[in-house]
C-alpha cells in the first residue's frame, strides 16, 4: 500500500511542480515589474539608469560566460551594475539591483514569447 501512495504522489509532484514553477516565475515577474514601476514614479531619471545598467550588466554577463570567462553570470551582471551606477554617481539599494537585474534577464529571453 505504501508503494501504491508513493507512486501516486511522485506522479502528482511530477505533474504539479512545473505548473507551481511556471506560476511562481510569472509572479515573481510580475512583482518585479511592479516594484520598478513603482520606482519610476518615484525617480525616473535613476530608475531609467538603473535599467540601462541592468541591460548593460546582463548583455555582458552572457557575452563573458558564452567566452567561458566567468563561472556565475547573475554575480558577474551584478558586480558590473554596481560598478557601472557607482560611475555615474548614483548609490542605490542593491535589491534594486538585483530586481533589475532579474527583470532585464526576463525580458531579453522572453521577448516575443506569448504570456
Amino acid at each position: 500500500m505504501e508503494n501504491v501512495l508513493s507512486a501516486v504522489l511522485q506522479k502528482l509532484l511530477e505533474y504539479f511542480l512545473p505548473i507551481l514553477a511556471v506560476a511562481l516565475v510569472g509572479f515573481l515577474a510580475a512583482k518585479i515589474k511592479y516594484f520598478l514601476a513603482e520606482s519610476k514614479a518615484w525617480n525616473p531619471k535613476i530608475t531609467s539608469l538603473l535599467e540601462e545598467a541592468a541591460v548593460f550588466a546582463v548583455t555582458a554577463a552572457e557575452q563573458a560566460g558564452a567566452a567561458k570567462l566567468i563561472e556565475d553570470k547573475k554575480t558577474y551582471a551584478f558586480d558590473v551594475a554596481e560598478r557601472w551606477l557607482e560611475l555615474h554617481g548614483i548609490k542605490i539599494d542593491l535589491d534594486l539591483i538585483d530586481a533589475a537585474i532579474e527583470s532585464a534577464v526576463y525580458e531579453k529571453f522572453n521577448a516575443g514569447k506569448a504570456s
